[in-house]
């Protein structure tokens, strides 16, 4: 199907084709496979709008958080925020439970997009703040814990107002940038030390990651639940 088909079969007009072709061209081989998935969106559209919501919504906060470095450079939390904000809509869009939806997420990453992220953002140590005591980084990251340090982040930007202190993306191609977090959070879920106590610490990263490598393998992930969305409720109506 080309794009002209595409605006006649399902109503995808010019603008609209153009303004989402340009943010999802990059996660697809060709633009033929980029519209397959746009059919796939719309095939049900006149009776379900949830993929177009999805779709949409993908779209409009992932952009929002490309543009933060032009409104306020270097402030890597305010795009954490948006890029949470995306996760939320996704798991309100599709009616899941947020335990479910938020344990089930990171399983729609690729393996290669969990190498790129937990071989460049990496624990270094903490330290309980009150008690100041040290620990040393025997802990590796899992994604599961990255996806629960992103939660922290975004709470502390959404009750805090703190949109500058986390370091969360390298932004050169040649230095190790350290980044810190001060939370109660359990952030660590894998970890054998537990945080029983709701004592705040300071946790210490190394970031190596690149935010347009992150944000192609975070944008992958969600066309991956979004499409095994679609695949649910078509199974759901056979059944």
């Amino acid at each position: 199907m080309t794009a002209e088909e595409l605006f006649e079969s399902v109503g995808f007009d010019k603008e609209y084709y153009v303004q989402m072709s340009e943010f999802y061209r990059d996660n697809f081989e060709s633009e033929r496979d980029m519209i397959s998935f746009f059919v796939k969106v719309f095939q049900n559209d006149d009776k379900d709008k949830t993929p177009r919501r999805m779709m949409n919504q993908i779209q409009h906060l992932v952009s929002i958080a490309n543009d933060i470095d032009q409104i306020r450079p270097g402030r890597d939390p305010l795009r954490i925020f948006f890029i949470k904000t995306c996760l939320e809509a996704l798991c309100a869009l599709s009616g899941m439970k947020k335990p479910v939806f938020y344990e089930g997420f990171p399983s729609y990453m690729s393996d290669e997009g969990k190498a790129y992220i937990l071989e460049n953002f990496s624990l270094t140590g903490f330290e309980d703040v009150y008690m100041n005591h040290q620990y040393e980084a025997s802990h590796e990251l899992t994604i599961d814990d990255f996806f629960e340090i992103i939660k922290a982040v975004r709470d502390i930007v959404a009750h805090e107002g703190n949109y500058w202190k986390m370091q969360f993306f390298a932004h050169d191609n040649d230095s190790t940038w350290i980044a810190s977090l001060e939370t109660d959070r359990q952030i660590l879920k894998s970890y054998k030390y537990q945080n029983q106590m709701k004592m705040t610490r300071t946790y210490i990263f190394n970031t190596t990651m690149q935010y347009e490598r992150f944000k192609y393998y975070f944008v992958e992930s969600c066309i991956n639940f979004l499409l095994e969305y679609i695949e649910r409720k078509e199974a759901e109506k056979v059944e």
